[in-house]
């Protein structure tokens, strides 16, 4: 008889060890389910973000090639030929990559990124750190003024005058010379 209740004993706990990992592969699957749910919310997210900023930026670019369409005009009438054609030049060539920005969706933007990418590699490492060390300038410069900025707060907060509250128990007794606690100061010229 004891035998019979210690194989009873092992299937009753193989059986609940089964059970266990149903359940685990149950969690991850679920899991695994959220995190792609999530992972494709933020990938659309992106997407309409870059078309957005992609149109917004090719506006920007296109007013930047009709002012240089207009310095080319005015090259011309001053009789600048040679920089008025180098103007307009330079004035379609971003004009056209206005428009491009302006009308292009973040799937045609990617995979002309990625084309570029593959087909150019040593030159979209060198934009890649380009774009990093400006990025890493402006952090720091942004650092460095936000420090100055809060800095220049505090300096202003400290010399605000106090509330009479505040200044009756902060006051202290006026001072006669240097504030050194009793005993800390040792007469070293023995």
């Amino acid at each position: 008889m004891p035998v019979d209740q210690a194989e009873q004993g092992r299937g009753a706990s193989e059986g609940a060890l089964d059970k266990a990992q149903d359940v685990a592969a149950q969690a991850k699957e679920q899991v695994q389910e959220k995190a792609d749910d999530v992972k494709g919310k933020a990938f659309d997210r992106v997407r309409e973000q870059l078309d957005t900023r992609s149109t917004d930026l090719g506006e920007q670019v296109t007013s930047l090639g009709q002012a240089l369409r207009k310095a080319a005009q005015h090259l011309q009438g001053d009789g600048n030929q040679s920089g008025a054609k180098v103007a307009h030049q330079a004035a379609g060539q971003v004009e056209r990559f206005g428009g491009y920005l302006t009308n292009s969706k973040s799937d045609r933007f990617l995979g002309d990124l990625e084309r570029f990418g593959r087909e150019r590699p040593w030159a979209a490492g060198a934009i890649s750190a380009v774009v990093g060390f400006v990025g890493a300038r402006f952090l720091k410069a942004s650092s460095e003024s936000r420090y100055a900025t809060s800095y220049r707060a505090r300096q202003e907060d400290a010399d605000l005058p106090l509330s009479r509250e505040r200044a009756a128990t902060t006051a202290r007794p006026p001072s006669t010379g240097p504030e050194f606690p009793v005993g800390a100061r040792e007469d070293r010229s023995r």
